[in-house]
């Protein structure tokens, strides 16, 4: 076969434009330092290069809620750490007021600032964020955890948030917890004087109960009692396990004090002939009823007898509220240990692929 001199001249201007070519893409590769311009250039390591690109996006994305936690859990501890400060105060206004020597003056003058750090502790309880979202209001991050309230003549503090606890993810099969419930840390501390206080569903009246404390610790005698309205306005508190009144046809007053057994309730609205309100042993009591127990106590003209045996109850459950403050800051110790373990570990598992992904990817 003949091959023209225009053939000849056709494949020498096609092989100079082919090494043009080449030239091109070899000082593009270069000039941006990246062999793997597209994926024909090598779609075997394209795709490689691809999953490697997304395992460091993924780490990357671990690092930074790493760093969320940390924030998170370092702001916890420095909150549990004030509350550790202001239970060591109380601790010693508790000893300080159980003196007989002590008046009255005195005495209230301790209630005050043990009003001011009960005011502390809520307002601690509703420590939030960076993000504006509350620290221990579980799940339920936007809502006021704890909330200071009033039912006829008894404050108490209600908690509104659940017992959920956040995690987020800091590698492909680790979580970590970054928050704690309040309801388990202030509100579920251990006594022997906590109760429970029930309303009858078959009950006509308005009547709402506020919740019952022990008032009086050297007279308390624990068991379930009912109170029974015989007609409007006109109650019995009955004890149950002996199946006797101890209070017979009192006069009901709305939002005044109900004192029995030295337990302490009240109700507020209308209730009808035939309403039964309970009050039985619980299992828990919160820190703010203590407090304000002691508040009452102090503020109060009680017996030596009455006085003495409230404190040593507040003691009592005071050292369960450190406890469970000391084990939630040593958990929180704990975590914050393995947030710095894995950041590390996250780290040099970028470093290496990155460096397999510049293998591949990279200009040599």
């Amino acid at each position: 076969m003949r091959i023209s001199t225009t053939q000849i001249y056709r494949q020498g201007i096609e092989a100079f434009g082919q090494q043009q070519v080449k030239l091109s893409k070899l000082q593009q590769q270069i000039s941006t330092g990246v062999k793997l311009t597209k994926p024909s250039d090598d779609p075997a390591a394209s795709s490689r290069a691809l999953e490697l690109q997304q395992s460091i996006s993924i780490r990357t994305q671990y690092q930074v809620n790493i760093t969320l936690a940390d924030n998170r859990l370092s702001l916890e501890e420095t909150t549990l750490a004030s509350i550790e400060t202001m239970i060591f105060r109380l601790k010693e206004l508790a000893i300080q007021s159980n003196n007989a020597a002590l008046d009255q003056v005195s005495l209230r003058a301790i209630a005050v600032e043990v009003e001011e750090r009960t005011e502390e502790l809520l307002s601690l309880a509703n420590t939030r964020d960076g993000n504006g979202d509350f620290l221990f209001a579980g799940y339920q991050s936007t809502t006021q955890p704890f909330v200071d309230s009033i039912t006829g003549s008894i404050q108490h503090v209600v908690y509104n948030g659940d017992q959920g606890q956040r995690s987020l993810q800091i590698s492909e099969s680790r979580q970590i917890t970054v928050d704690n419930s309040g309801s388990e840390l202030f509100m579920e501390l251990s006594s022997v004087t906590a109760l429970n206080e029930t309303t009858a569903a078959a009950n006509t009246g308005t009547g709402v109960m506020a919740p019952a404390h022990v008032f009086d610790a050297s007279v308390y005698v624990p068991g379930p009692y009912e109170i029974r309205f015989t007609a409007p306005g006109v109650y019995d508190v009955f004890d149950v396990t002996n199946a006797v009144n101890i209070v017979t046809g009192a006069t009901y007053t709305d939002s005044a004090d109900i004192d029995f057994q030295g337990i302490r309730t009240s109700i507020t609205g209308v209730p009808s002939a035939g309403d039964v309100f309970s009050v039985d042993q619980g299992q828990y009591k919160n820190m703010f009823e203590s407090l304000t127990t002691l508040s009452e106590t102090l503020r109060s003209f009680v017996s030596n007898a009455q006085k003495e045996a409230n404190i040593a109850g507040f003691l009592t459950e005071l050292d369960d509220f450190q406890s469970r403050v000391l084990d939630v800051r040593t958990s929180i110790g704990g975590r914050l240990n393995a947030l710095d373990a894995q950041r590390e570990i996250n780290d040099a598992s970028i470093v290496v692929t990155k460096n397999t992904l510049s293998t591949l990817r990279d200009t040599d």
